[in-house]
């Protein structure tokens, strides 16, 4: 009878332990799913919007299927064509190191992108809107923000140049933004309607970044939440 009454003893603390683990282990990964919902929250929050009063915003959120598709092709293969013209000239004039190394990637990822977008231009049957084959001209406006981007910048070195790149890459990216803020309900296939999430995604990490930035270095930003709200193509 002792040996079986031990049994039961042992069985019984062995249950308790375990149901103790059980419930310590369900805390946890409810604090730690808290803790996520939380952060991710506030990521949110904080996240950077499309301008839905803008000009582009609603110029692309009026659009649907094949619409979208041409259009944004067309006027965003400009609109990165001049992003990599400013960052390109970001690698030889910049000051600081953090802005040389963005605009390299800002030159590999958006070149490719290019590639992609002229490729689907091709394959869909819409018209050509760069090179000497160009028929689409919707993009002229575009090339000639890209243009009055980069007299901004042309003539400028070291801080200077810093300072005026942060500014109109910030507008830059902000407008792509709100081009590609529809393309996930707007576009018609399916590439495209993953590459404006993708555009969103990382540009508005870009954004942040280069807000940070400024508020590092001490440069004023009064001009660029000026500038953007008058941007439109």
């Amino acid at each position: 009878m002792k040996n079986n009454r031990n049994s039961i003893i042992i069985v019984a603390i062995v249950a308790v332990v375990a149901i103790a683990g059980v419930s310590i282990y369900a805390i946890s990964r409810n604090d730690n799913m808290m803790d996520g919902d939380m952060m991710g929250n506030s990521n949110s929050q904080s996240a950077v919007q499309a301008d839905t009063s803008s000009a582009d915003y609603k110029q692309y959120a009026a659009l649907k299927g094949e619409d979208y598709d041409k259009m944004f092709l067309a006027n965003m293969i400009a609109h990165h064509q001049g992003a990599v013209d400013m960052a390109n000239l970001a690698l030889t004039n910049a000051s600081h190191q953090e802005v040389k190394d963005l605009a390299k990637a800002i030159v590999s990822a958006q070149t490719t992108e290019i590639t992609d977008m002229t490729a689907w231009q091709k394959t869909w049957g819409y018209p050509a809107s760069s090179g000497e084959m160009m028929e689409d001209h919707s993009s002229m406006g575009m090339m000639n923000t890209n243009a009055g981007m980069m007299n901004e910048l042309n003539g400028k070195t070291g801080e200077a140049f810093d300072k005026a790149f942060l500014e109109q890459m910030i507008m830059h990216h902000q407008s792509a933004i709100n081009m590609a803020a529809t393309g996930k309900t707007n576009a018609q296939h399916q590439e495209v309607k993953d590459l404006t999430v993708a555009i969103v995604t990382a540009q508005t990490k870009e954004i942040k970044q280069m807000k940070q930035w400024q508020k590092d270095w001490g440069y004023s930003t009064s001009n660029t939440t000026n500038s953007m709200s008058g941007m439109s193509h």
